[in-house]
């Protein structure tokens, strides 16, 4: 069981590898487009910038990770708050 954080991150930039199946990266990325959280930047090849803003990126990012078409998420940045 994962412990809980004693922060939440309320801005992080991510960037994903999609598969290079391109049928499951294209519906992956309908689908993260479609979040309210989730501002989508231009793709480059495989890989796709995005941001999560104004809500805790953890349940974001796994959930990302749990689609098909996804290969891989590196955070590029995260802020933390400890106050809530």
């Amino acid at each position: 069981m994962q412990q809980k954080r004693p922060w939440q991150t309320d801005l992080s930039s991510l960037v994903i590898t999609l598969s290079s199946d391109q049928t499951a990266a294209t519906n992956a990325l309908k689908i993260i487009r479609a979040h309210e959280a989730i501002t989508v930047e231009k793709a480059i090849n495989h890989y796709l910038p995005i941001t999560i803003e104004g809500t805790d990126a953890r349940p974001i990012h796994e959930w990302i990770e749990s689609l098909p078409g996804v290969a891989y998420i590196d955070v590029v940045f995260c802020t933390t708050n400890q106050n809530y």
